[in-house]
């Protein structure tokens, strides 16, 4: 009996030690996708805060305007910007209604971004703690707004707080009800 015991205790610990090989191996970073929604959209947050990778509605972003730089609108008949991303100090205004749109806000941080030559397997392959974050960012080709934004178009960008990043487009929805799907990699 006592070595149908070491036999079972032996057949678990090799079960253990295989599962626990197995798991390390499949452990990948967690993507940040961040889906935002034009100023017409009434279910997706178009307010975006890098700095705590979160989504806020209009009037949550009013009563959080100091970590707030990136939103998404739709204008199609101006500039042909279609689904366009921004920041609050871009100076855009008539887009969003009311006393709490970004044109009202005390604090309003600028974000800009520019378009890069990165392919979409060199964005994949990339990590968070990648140099290249920081130095696809060129001051000189910056833009305070990513305009007619089409899937698989990739943009570096630079807050007001410094913060460098990357996003790619996955998903384009046009119309002021619309959104922008996309995946952010930040510099840590």
């Amino acid at each position: 009996m006592k070595k149908f015991h070491y036999l079972l205790f032996a057949v678990l610990a090799g079960l253990f030690v295989f599962q626990a090989c197995e798991k390390d191996e499949d452990e990948t970073p967690e993507k940040k996708v961040v889906n935002i929604g034009a100023q017409a959209n009434a279910t997706t947050g178009g307010f975006y805060s890098v700095s705590e990778n979160k989504v806020y509605t209009l009037d949550n972003a009013f009563n959080n305007q100091s970590v707030i730089d990136i939103f998404c609108f739709y204008e199609a008949k101006k500039a042909a910007n279609n689904i366009a991303v921004a920041s609050p100090g871009t100076g855009i205004d008539g887009i969003f209604s009311g006393s709490k749109a970004p044109e009202n806000w005390t604090v309003q941080n600028t974000t800009f971004f520019c378009a890069t030559t990165l392919t979409v397997a060199q964005f994949d392959a990339l990590e968070e703690t990648d140099e290249l974050i920081v130095t696809s960012f060129v001051e000189d080709n910056a833009y305070r707004k990513a305009k007619d934004l089409k899937v698989n178009d990739i943009y570096s960008f630079k807050t007001e707080s410094e913060a460098y990043g990357l996003f790619k487009v996955t998903q384009v929805v046009q119309g002021s009800t619309g959104s922008v799907t996309f995946e952010v990699k930040v510099k840590k």
